[in-house]
């Protein structure tokens, strides 16, 4: 039998940086159960491959199984690589949020079986079971056909102990995908820490690590900061969990070991607001933080207190402000999450949020991210209004707002979650829609102005180039709306130019 199997991600559009930590770690259990591990990541921001190369890369190492990701936002594009696929694959597993959630869904378009939720355990059991040819109806957290019929197997529990997992495998990622420059090893440093989520947002999935919230111990977390700064020359650490902060004892004891071994490393998290004390912050700038994003939302008290962030507005309100300055006080770079457009919004909130935004936005040193409210299967603000507002299964039938996988140049930096707004899935009203609009561009100038700022010392240029972004920006988005063709055509040719400016600016890494 061969051993090999292939971990696939479809082409999405927004291209990524970072090497996929769920492919790290499945990778590293399907080797130690003895299989060769391929994984090819269409998205990765400096691959040459496209779907052809994938499917004569399937018919010349016919891996026992080719493994995908599903993510609802970009599901019909996985679905498009799956459809091509599927003639030449012996077995497709499918994982992923949108897997876990709509799993009879992923079956009828292609995939023949599904892993729910934390895949470790299952996706062990079933390399197992496919490896001696058995069937796999005893293996927990499956879906899959048999004669015909969808069965679906016992629930696997929660991994609790995530002590057990193994550090995951980078090497199974080609670096030439993601790399080009010395700097850019740092995109191998993302660390996830801990699972699940405190927090029981209404618009937020809970189904693939579950709402039971779960932690890596210290010492398992400095040794795979050790292995990324000696194996990879990795010196900035990107904490990825949701609630980093959550558990305060484990930070100080990660803090304490940062702060005891010295080492050349920065690293950067995100947190809830009522988790950090100005202690806390001033404690982790001393362990090497350098960024925290905050998890904001809102500062409109009915959407804090109708998406279940807290039960007292005003007090979260007043802690928000506090912790940015503190962050401005310690030197931490603070980046700031917000998310609108609920249905029970005004456009007069929007307008309040938009001096509320302009108030803070002197201490928001990182930027400011986080989006328009996407209704995701699963989620409670989806089962409430997906009848209501007409956008049931809203994946499979709404109309892609790009022909192909590109980006336009203005969603970079400056508009980065304007196909969020244009989705529009709550219907607004013209009022709301250009009030929306005009907060996420008061956001993206400051972004802008930020990360202009930040790369150039010299004032004066970083103003001129800040203006220069913003023109190119407001020139892109013009482009678009006259024609998407034309803005690609225009603005593919700078964002070239952007690569190279990148590379003089750093060390080209000559021996990937």
């Amino acid at each position: 039998m061969n051993k090999k199997i292939l971990l696939l991600r479809a082409k999405l559009g927004i291209e990524d940086p970072f090497p996929p930590l769920a492919f790290s770690y499945l990778g590293a259990i399907a080797k130690k159960e003895g299989f060769e591990v391929l994984v090819e990541n269409l998205n990765a921001q400096y691959t040459k491959k496209d779907y052809k190369s994938i499917i004569d890369l399937i018919k010349r190492e016919k891996p026992l199984l080719v493994g995908m990701n599903f993510i609802t936002n970009s599901v019909t594009y996985s679905y498009d690589l799956l459809e091509k696929i599927r003639p030449y694959c012996k077995i497709i597993v499918a994982g992923g949020p949108h897997a876990t959630i709509c799993p009879e869904e992923v079956l009828e378009k292609g995939a023949d079986i599904i892993v729910l939720g934390e895949a470790e355990i299952s996706f062990k059991n079933l390399l197992g079971k496919l490896s001696q040819n058995k069937k796999i109806n005893s293996v927990k957290g499956l879906v899959f056909r048999e004669k015909g019929k969808i069965v679906k197997t016992k629930p696997e529990a929660d991994i609790k102990d995530l002590n057990v997992l193994p550090i995951p495998d980078r090497e199974v990622h080609r670096q030439s995908d993601y790399v080009k420059i010395k700097e850019e090893m740092n995109n191998y440093g993302a660390v996830l820490s801990s699972r699940g989520c405190t927090g029981r947002c209404t618009f937020c999935l809970h189904s693939l690590f579950g709402k039971c919230f779960r932690f890596r111990s210290a010492d398992k977390i400095l040794e795979e900061i050790l292995q990324l700064h000696k194996k990879y020359g990795v010196t900035t650490i990107n904490f990825v969990d949701d609630s980093f902060t959550a558990n305060r004892k484990r930070l100080n004891q990660i803090c304490d070991m940062l702060i005891e071994k010295k080492l050349p490393i920065e690293w950067v998290c995100a947190s809830r607001i009522d988790f950090l004390t100005r202690e806390t912050i001033f404690k982790m700038k001393k362990a090497g933080c350098v960024m925290i994003s905050l998890g904001f939302e809102s500062m409109i008290p009915k959407t804090l207190e109708k998406t279940k962030k807290t039960l007292d507005p005003q007090k979260y309100i007043e802690q928000t402000e506090r912790v940015l300055k503190w962050c401005h006080k310690a030197g931490i770079r603070a980046g700031v999450n917000t998310l609108v457009g609920f249905p029970w919004e005004t456009a007069e909130e929007m307008r309040d949020f938009q001096k509320y935004v302009k108030k803070i936005r002197k201490y928001v040193t990182q930027c400011f991210d986080g989006g328009i409210i996407q209704p995701y299967p699963g989620t409670e603000i989806y089962n409430e209004y997906a009848n209501e507002c007409g956008f049931e299964k809203w994946w499979l039938y709404k109309k892609r707002l790009f022909k192909d996988e590109y980006r336009p140049f203005f969603m970079i930096y400056y508009h980065t979650f304007w196909d969020h707004l244009h989705n529009n899935f709550f219907n607004y009203d013209k009022k709301i829609f250009r009030e929306i609009d005009k907060l996420y561009k008061i956001m993206g100038k400051w972004d802008l102005y930020i990360i202009s700022k930040r790369r150039f010392k010299n004032p004066l240029f970083a103003y001129f180039v800040y203006q220069a972004l913003l023109f190119l920006s407001n020139f892109s988005l013009f482009l678009f709306n006259v024609s998407p063709k034309l803005e690609k055509t225009v603005m593919e040719r700078v964002k070239k130019f952007s690569y190279k400016f990148k590379f003089r600016k750093g060390t080209e890494n000559k021996d990937l």
